[in-house]
């Protein structure tokens, strides 16, 4: 009986001291889930290169990709970002997407003037990750499109 004591004593000092070493400096206590990282994988997305990166404007443009961990396995209904390098729009979104079953996306969007300045704008896919994976960014892609019958992006 006086061996059960001892660790039940030991026990409750344990417990004690994790609950102390969980407590926030405001006072609150954090469960475990916040203070244990996640497990999360590391991805790769890749962003197809088009034969010819030259539209007009108004044109319907595809950007195609799929999203994998590094060990090849396809992520499904991932959110893919198309970002731009542009100055317009501000937060640099051109157009977002679902990767679907086996990984892949297809974003169709309708191009517009996004620098005006001389036509060209460097585009690249992110995946901003989530619990079981982590964030990635494809590679970038020049990207010309002309003017002619374009909407001019408004920030």
């Amino acid at each position: 009986m006086k061996h059960n004591l001892k660790k039940n004593l030991i026990f409750l000092s344990a417990s004690v001291c994790i609950s102390l070493l969980l407590l926030s400096s405001s006072g609150s206590v954090l469960s475990a889930q916040e203070e244990m990282p996640s497990y999360s994988e590391k991805t790769v997305l890749y962003l197809h290169k088009w034969e010819y990166a030259t539209f007009n404007g108004g044109q319907s443009i595809v950007f195609e990709g799929k999203l994998t961990t590094e060990s090849g396995e396809r992520i499904p209904h991932a959110k893919i970002i198309i970002k731009n390098d542009g100055p317009c729009p501000e937060n640099r979104i051109i157009a977002e997407g679902i990767t679907d079953k086996k990984g892949h996306f297809w974003i169709s969007i309708i191009t517009k003037v996004w620098d005006e300045s001389d036509n060209l704008i460097k585009v690249h896919a992110e995946f901003e990750g989530n619990d079981n994976f982590l964030p990635s960014v494809s590679d970038e892609h020049l990207v010309v499109i002309y003017q002619v019958n374009a909407e001019k992006c408004i920030n």
